[in-house]
């Protein structure tokens, strides 16, 4: 599986998130202008980190991302606006953009939250759509989202993005049956003792005879 190229880094996905986000759940508001931009940045939840970003830095992280041609600003006499130009470059659906967008800012999550925190964007008529959207961007080709599998203490499977790069990704490993093994060595040790405590009732009997 192959990962996108360019990569960006945690501040970019911030605010490149963003901008997917609001484009659709704010539309009469977007595009943002610089001031509102920080603050959806900056936001304190629906996000996974919260971050404290200033104006400057944001505006530099906006300048990347138009260099890496995944936003554009386009300049006006009262305020500058700032948008988003992620289905052109990563060729992706509204759909699918949501679903990018959540994972950018809330990652990893299953299915189920995929549906739940992406209703504000879209709409998904079952949990089968969403699953089929995931799978689109899970099977193309660069690979823009991983399932992360089921493990100890987590009853579904979550998903993550790759536009960062390569997630590190450790597999369940399942657990030993300590216990069992356990159980299993008094077993053995109170069958070992009933086979003593017979072999010494055979001897007697053999004495007696």
């Amino acid at each position: 599986m192959s990962v996108i190229s360019p990569q960006i880094n945690a501040r970019q996905a911030r605010v490149l998130g963003c901008l997917m986000e609001k484009h659709l759940a704010t539309p009469a508001n977007y595009p943002l202008t610089l001031n509102s931009l920080v603050l959806a940045c900056n936001q304190k939840t629906n996000r996974a980190v919260v971050m404290n970003l200033t104006e400057g830095e944001v505006g530099h992280i906006v300048g990347e991302l138009v260099e890496l041609d995944f936003a554009r600003v386009d300049y006006g006499d009262r305020a500058n606006k700032i948008s988003h130009r992620a289905p052109a470059v990563l060729k992706i659906t509204r759909q699918q953009q949501a679903v990018l967008a959540m994972l950018i800012l809330r990652e990893p999550l299953t299915l189920n939250d995929i549906k739940a925190r992406t209703e504000r964007m879209v709409h998904f008529d079952h949990a089968a759509a969403v699953r089929e959207v995931v799978n689109e961007l899970i099977s193309r080709e660069p690979a823009l989202l991983v399932k992360i599998p089921k493990g100890a203490g987590r009853r579904e499977n979550r998903y993550t993005h790759l536009l960062c790069g390569a997630v590190d990704i450790e597999l369940p490993v399942p657990e030993k049956p300590a216990r069992q093994s356990a159980v299993d060595s008094d077993k053995i040790a109170e069958l070992e003792a009933r086979i003593e405590e017979l072999e010494r009732a055979l001897g007697i009997a053999t004495d007696l005879r």
